[in-house]
């Protein structure tokens, strides 16, 4: 999963967002709150809707974590020894049996990490162990990636991911935040490996002109904005776990805090 950082210029982004925060209040306008997360901030429905929708699709990411599924078809190409190219099925223990190999297991594994295993392993067997892995059939085929854009915003929703993504564009594509939004408190949640990454991004600042960078959206983040009435603290690591929890999300031992 790539992890890329786009530098955003001040004056672009403010055009950008200015149409989404025109009927927005500001988050600099927001009262100082010191108390703990009170029991009656109200959640949207819709929001719970895209909870419920995220932690299925985190679930199925860590079931099938990795490129390969029993009974997916798998093509070997040897551009150097066309003789070996071959086609396998992969058996239901994840196993495959590449020409010249003992059985290599896929399970967990990316196409990139089983090239660059089977390429390891053909050292000693051939004079240029160059050889492309490539799924050619899906047993089951892969969801289509997506991200979610919860919390204080007008539409919350799951939204196709396409390459480039940022979280600007997530906003804008949720309708924007609502009157109750503190975006100085944003949390993105990204999914690696066996864990899942979050940070506090203060995109408020961003907007007002402050330095700081914007990633692209991995597939399948989670952006929630928090309510402007959520407690604030200086602990990074609890204000994270305070917005996840309220707004549904339900993973909580599998994050990694980012500063």
């Amino acid at each position: 999963m790539r992890a890329m950082t786009n530098e955003v210029r001040q004056m672009p982004v403010r055009r950008l967002m200015a149409g989404l925060l025109a009927t927005s209040a500001l988050a600099s306008c927001a009262p100082q709150l010191q108390y703990d997360v009170p029991a009656s901030i109200a959640v949207d429905p819709g929001t719970r809707d895209v909870a419920r929708q995220a932690n299925a699709m985190l679930e199925t990411y860590y079931a099938s974590r990795g490129d390969f599924s029993p009974n997916d078809v798998v093509r070997l190409t040897f551009p150097y020894f066309p003789v070996l190219n071959t086609d396998q099925r992969v058996q239901l223990s994840g196993f495959l049996t590449p020409p010249l190999l003992d059985p290599v297991q896929t399970r967990g594994v990316s196409v990139g990490e089983l090239q660059a295993r089977l390429e390891k392993l053909y050292q000693p067997k051939l004079e240029k162990p160059v050889v492309s892995v490539s799924v050619v059939e899906y047993a089951n085929p892969p969801p289509l990636p997506q991200i979610f854009v919860m919390g204080e915003v007008t539409n919350p929703g799951a939204f196709a991911y396409r390459d480039g993504v940022t979280m600007l564009e997530g906003l804008a594509r949720s309708g924007g935040p609502n009157q109750r939004a503190d975006l100085s408190q944003v949390v993105v949640l990204t999914p690696n490996g066996d864990r899942v990454d979050a940070r506090l991004v203060n995109l408020q600042a961003i907007l007002d002109g402050a330095p700081g960078s914007i990633g692209y959206l991995a597939p399948y983040s989670i952006v929630i904005v928090p309510s402007s009435r959520l407690a604030r603290t200086a602990d990074k690591a609890e204000t994270i776990r305070n917005i996840i929890g309220l707004n549904g999300i339900t993973i909580a031992p599998r994050f990694s805090f980012l500063q």
